[in-house]
């Protein structure tokens, strides 16, 4: 079967010393949440596929263990972003850039994963960031197919809503359908032959 990954993006509106900061700050731990029951859907664990909202304390500490020992395998930030766009099947379909003009840092790839811990790992990394915005910064994270089936079948498969400040959270179900046309535009852009790839990600210092 052909694999079909899903797209996974990232949009803080930092300053860009703050910006720099987190990029050189080792990433966050999956464990430092415990609503990661929220992603919903069904998933394959040990026993066979469950639903995500149903699984046991055990197993969710068991799943957060693991994307803990994905996560400590970079050393910052910047590290675990570069793995991220490292995941894209093509440098163009991969994008990371900084508008010093309206303080936007956006990250991502059309083709990231299709695995539950591999979900957990971006999103943590993004939640991390949450600590270092301002009162009035803010971003957001989404898991989202841009590329596979019908428009009906291209949904988002999570969504996060980080800031004002240190907060982080998911989206409900309603918001959260709608999240993925934050980055639509861009994927719209990627997917334009004729546009040059753009990843600043090594030289935003």
């Amino acid at each position: 079967m052909m694999s079909e990954p899903d797209g996974a993006f990232l949009k803080l509106r930092i300053a860009r010393p703050d910006l720099v900061r987190w990029l050189d700050a080792p990433p966050a731990r999956a464990s430092g949440w415990v609503d990661w029951r929220d992603i919903g859907g069904q998933w394959y664990f040990d026993a066979g596929p469950e639903e995500l909202r149903g699984i046991s304390m055990m197993q969710l500490v068991r799943t957060m263990a693991e994307c803990d020992a994905i996560l400590a395998r970079s050393a910052t930030n910047r590290q675990a972003l570069r793995g991220i766009l490292n995941a894209a099947e093509t440098p163009e379909i991969r994008h990371a850039t900084y508008d010093p003009g309206t303080r936007d840092f956006v990250a991502g790839t059309l083709t990231y994963s299709e695995n539950l811990n591999d979900f957990i790992v971006f999103l943590a990394i993004a939640r991390g960031a949450a600590a270092f915005l301002a009162p009035d910064e803010h971003g957001i994270a989404v898991i989202h197919n841009y590329l596979w089936g019908d428009e009906d079948e291209q949904i988002t498969q999570a969504a996060l809503r980080l800031g004002p400040g240190s907060a982080s959270g998911f989206m409900d179900e309603a918001e959260g359908r709608s999240a993925g046309g934050a980055f639509q535009a861009l994927a719209d852009q990627m997917l334009d032959q004729a546009r040059p790839p753009l990843d600043e990600l090594d030289t935003l210092r």
